[in-house]
């Protein structure tokens, strides 16, 4: 089998109903805080990993992967953005 091949296989048993851990967390949050992730994850100068600390200092668990990923419009579920 190619990578192509692969790739295919891959897409096609990805789960297409998981939802963004972002749009999770926020469910969650005060409108505040809300707004203020929304900020910081389009404030390209704060660092994946910084978010990703804050988060976690609030008992957020969001990897910089999952960051990243959301700010380069990755993420199925809420499109890219």
């Amino acid at each position: 089998m190619g990578l192509a091949d692969s790739l295919k296989a891959e897409i096609k048993e990805a789960p297409s109903h998981a939802i963004c851990s972002i749009v999770k967390c926020k469910e969650s949050m005060t409108k505040e805080d809300i707004a203020t992730l929304d900020a910081a994850l389009y404030d390209r100068s704060i660092k994946a990993s910084v978010l990703g600390r804050a988060l976690r200092k609030e008992n957020i668990d969001i990897t910089e992967g999952t960051i990243t990923r959301h700010r380069n419009g990755g993420c199925k579920t809420c499109g890219s953005r």
